[in-house]
């Protein structure tokens, strides 16, 4: 488990490092950004053995920022952090029979490419790169994987409020998440989970 951890974490910090070396030196500009939003996981984290027993992760409030290197009016990169407390339901047709406290911290780094330029009132982009999903708390104590590298895609839009910007977007994690339970095989999932967010972009240096 800790192997795991170690490795996902290993592997994200390269990419994040590779993104920002001299990147910092050579941006034009920088902004840091508070943001709150929603993730949404899309899929349940698996089935236990009878079929009308779900156990599912469920949608939950997010607080974080973003930090963003901009390198001219169309390309930058953007690092993102957020930590999401939620629960963690089991439900029987329909019906909750058990919850348990469950966090979550998604980071990641991406290539962002504005297709109206960051310098316009109004801007839109898209973004890419790789990210990480760990998971904790009581429901995540033992049996499962509590950390996996994603793949992140998204997009959005921001609003330029003088040296302000505010932004609106939506962010793809795309893994496979594992689960050991005490009455369930070991199972592979493929997740797909969303984290919307909305924030105030703040320059402070560039």
């Amino acid at each position: 488990m800790l192997v795991n951890r170690r490795s996902g974490l290993l592997v994200v910090g390269g990419v994040v490092l590779a993104l920002t070396s001299g990147g910092v030196a050579h941006a034009q500009r920088v902004s840091l950004s508070p943001q709150i939003g929603l993730y949404v996981p899309t899929k349940a984290m698996y089935d236990v053995a009878t079929t009308s027993d779900i156990y599912k992760l469920e949608a939950g409030l997010s607080f974080g920022a973003r930090v963003g290197l901009w390198f001219g009016r169309r390309i930058g990169i953007d690092l993102s952090g957020n930590y999401v407390p939620t629960t963690f339901k089991l439900e029987s047709g329909g019906t909750s029979l058990s919850s348990q406290k469950a966090r979550l911290f998604t980071g990641a780094g991406q290539v962002v490419l504005f297709l109206i330029p960051a310098s316009s009132p109004l801007s839109l982009y898209v973004n890419g790169g790789v990210g990480v999903v760990s998971r904790g708390g009581v429901a995540f104590t033992s049996e499962a994987g509590t950390t996996d590298v994603s793949g992140v895609f998204g997009g959005g839009a921001a609003l330029r409020l003088g040296p302000i910007g505010l932004h609106v977007g939506a962010d793809l994690f795309a893994y496979t998440a594992q689960y050991q339970g005490t009455t369930a095989a070991a199972q592979q999932l493929r997740q797909l989970d969303v984290q919307l967010h909305l924030g105030l972009g703040v320059p402070f240096g560039g």
